[in-house]
Order: structure tokens, then C-alpha cells, then sequence
């Protein structure tokens, strides 16, 4: 600072007026206000924590910020490496006095924001055979719990992959899909967060990065999808919640629906964890699983009504418990009045189930199929 700046940064703290200390000094007003906000956006300082990712800034200002935007210019906050946290402003009689917290960006979220920025929509060569001469029905492809990411899981893709390529095959030398509903999410990925943990914190045996298994896990289902819709007539796609990757599962989802346009396709990628479609007069209802109720008939009687009183043949998919069950609940008349099926799980054991003896469940994934006013009319099985 020069002598003149130096006597204007020394007259800051006697929280006088800017007229007053201008006829002290005897320069005008406009001077002495343009060298003290020149003082002022000097006046910066930094305390970096490198061991935990943090820094706090400070610096006084002539005018107060009024957006987050306006701190970061302020502070030069170098926005690919820091996010600004939390910010609060002090004003004194003379200035502004600025304060942030700002924390280092962790390497995974950048590798993720340049894997959204130059993913590009994949073309595949998939020859149909679809025929509707055939009996038509309708299909169910409710493969949950996949666990992209999970210890032991790391040719997942390929037994998904081989999985429906066999249903599917199997399907179509028989029947005709007038529409094939295929359920995604669900635990498809193991991991919800950045350190590898579920939705709720739970610490996972993990055997990929979190943006390693999405892209995984993207890449086939995105494939999954390119494949089945040559084989239907309509394919509806239903995203289901797990208790593993609510979140993560649901930007799968929507993802999905924005990279692929077709007109077979009817996505139903809202975030519910209950969900019901209706084909000819069968009811068909899908959630996890993980939340047990012994009024799980009543729930569905109640919050869908009108699908419900329009349907003969009611059936509940979940999965979440890696086996295989089924359990019929039967109305006065002594006819099925609604079914609830646990689906099995393609996806290999972990050390947590090898540990709680959670083992001897057959991998598997089911496509069943339900005709117009008779139910279910078949189910293939494919077992690893």
C-alpha cells in the first residue's frame, strides 16, 4: 500500500463516515470511497485443510453479495476442484465482511460428470423374430436384485445378458408378447453413495467403484432394453426402488428413458415403491419387497382400487430376499383372489451372506407369462 492507502486502511476501524474521514485527509468523498472499495477487495484471506477437504475463505467487501454466484466470483473459488458448502456475510459500519466454507470435490464426482458428458446412446444389430400369430400374452421380466458392484459380481453383465436371451427365446417359439413388462431397479446396483455404502449408510463388500458399477449397470440394462423391444409388441419398462440405491437407481431409470427413443415403449420411471398395471383382466403389481406387512392384499385393494376391481387374476412380484416363495391368498368363493411371488436373484453371494449363512439359493432369473381370462399360462426358468 502507498502512504495515502495506508491512512484510509487505518481510518476503516474508526467505523466513521466516509465524508467525515475524507475532510480529515482533505481529498474528496469520491476519492476516498475509491480507494477504500479498492482496499477492501484486496483484503482476502485462505485457511486450507488438505487432510479433510476443506478451506475457509474470508475477505471484506464494499457491498454485500447477494447469491452463492457472487461469493464464488468474489473468492475466486476455483469451481472444478471446490464446492462452496456454506457462506455467511457480517456488516459493519464501513464494509462487508465475507466468509465461506468451501470443500474439495471428491475425484469420483468428476469422473461421473465427464462420463454423463461424453456418453453417447450405443446402436446394436439384433436381428427380430417376432411373429403375433402365435397365442398372445402378456409377459413379466421382473429380474431384481442384480447388485452391479457387489463382491463376487463382477460377470453379472454377461449371466443378465445370457439370461434374457434365453427366456426370451424360449418365449418366443411358443407365444406372441402383445406387451412385455420388464422391471428395473430394485437393488440392480449394490451401492448408493460415493464411499460404497446403501441408501441407509450400511457398509457394503463391494468389488467396483460406485460410477463403475452405474456405467455397468447402464450399459447392460440400456442393451437389455434395444434387445427385448424386437421381441413385443409394447414394452413397458418399471422402475421399482431398492433399499440398496434408491437414489442411484431412479437417475439409472430416468437416464434410460431419455437415451432411447422408440414408440414400443412405454416407460413408467416415476419414483413410487408400489406399482400397478393392468392386461385384460390381469392385475399386476410390483415393489421390492423389503417392507413386510400381513396387509399387503389390502394395501393394493385400497390405494388402486379401480385396477383392482377390474382385474380377475391379481399377482404382487418382488424380490429382495434372493429366493424363491410364493404365498395365495383365497376369497370365500375359494378362488385365488391375489398371489404374492418372491422372484430368485442372478447375483453371486457375498461375504455378508457367506458370513450369516444366508447360502444354498439357486441363482435364477423367471419370465412368466399371463394369457387373456386364464392367469398365468406358463413360466420359464433360467438357472445358473
Amino acid at each position: 500500500m502507498n502512504e495515502l492507502e495506508s491512512k484510509i486502511f487505518n481510518l476503516l476501524k474508526l467505523k466513521k463516515s466516509s465524508k467525515k474521514c475524507a475532510e480529515r485527509l482533505g481529498i474528496t468523498e469520491e476519492l476516498y470511497n475509491e480507494i477504500k472499495h479498492k482496499i477492501l477487495n484486496k483484503e482476502k484471506s485462505e485457511y486450507y485443510n488438505l487432510e479433510k477437504g476443506e478451506a475457509k475463505l474470508d475477505c471484506i467487501t464494499y457491498k454485500e453479495p447477494k447469491s452463492p454466484e457472487e461469493i464464488i466470483k468474489l473468492l475466486k473459488i476455483d469451481t472444478s476442484k471446490w464446492k462452496l458448502s456454506q457462506y455467511w456475510n457480517k456488516q459493519t459500519s464501513s464494509y462487508w465482511k465475507i466468509s465461506a466454507l468451501v470443500t474439495r470435490l471428491n475425484p469420483e464426482e468428476s469422473s461421473f460428470k465427464d462420463f454423463i458428458n461424453s456418453w453417447k446412446p450405443k446402436s446394436y444389430n439384433i436381428e427380430s423374430n417376432f411373429i403375433l400369430t402365435k397365442e398372445i400374452v402378456c409377459g413379466i421380466l421382473s429380474v431384481q436384485d442384480i447388485h452391479f458392484g457387489k463382491e463376487n459380481n463382477e460377470n453379472i453383465d454377461v449371466d443378465f445378458i445370457n439370461s434374457i436371451n434365453y427366456l426370451i427365446n424360449k418365449s418366443n417359439s411358443i407365444y406372441s408378447l402383445d406387451k412385455l413388462f420388464f422391471v428395473i431397479g430394485g437393488d440392480i446396483l449394490n451401492m448408493d453413495t460415493f464411499q460404497g455404502t446403501t441408501t441407509n449408510g450400511t457398509i457394503l463388500d463391494n468389488s467396483l467403484k460406485a460410477t463403475n458399477a452405474y456405467i455397468q449397470a447402464f450399459d447392460t440394462i440400456h442393451y437389455a432394453i434395444n434387445f427385448l423391444i424386437k421381441f413385443c409388441k409394447t414394452l413397458v419398462v418399471v422402475y421399482i426402488p431398492g433399499n440398496h440405491d434408491r437414489l442411484s437407481s431412479f437417475h439409472l431409470a430416468l437416464g434410460l428413458s431419455k437415451s432411447i427413443n422408440s414408440k414400443s415403449i412405454e416407460w413408467d420411471v416415476e419414483y413410487k415403491e408400489r406399482k400397478v398395471h393392468i392386461w385384460e383382466d390381469n392385475f399386476l403389481a410390483f415393489e421390492h419387497g423389503d417392507v413386510k406387512s400381513k396387509q399387503t392384499p389390502l394395501v393394493y385393494a385400497t390405494e388402486f382400487s379401480n385396477e383392482w376391481g377390474k382385474a380377475n387374476y391379481r399377482t404382487l412380484f418382488t424380490g429382495h430376499y434372493h429366493q424363491t416363495k410364493k404365498i395365495e391368498y383365497i376369497s370365500t368363493q375359494e378362488e385365488i383372489g391375489f398371489i404374492h411371488k418372491t422372484l430368485p436373484s442372478l447375483s453371486n453371494t457375498d461375504y455378508y451372506h457367506y458370513h450369516n449363512k444366508y447360502v444354498g439359493n439357486k441363482r435364477a432369473a423367471v419370465l412368466e407369462l399371463q394369457g387373456k381370462n386364464k392367469g398365468q399360462v406358463s413360466e420359464f426358468i433360467y438357472s445358473i
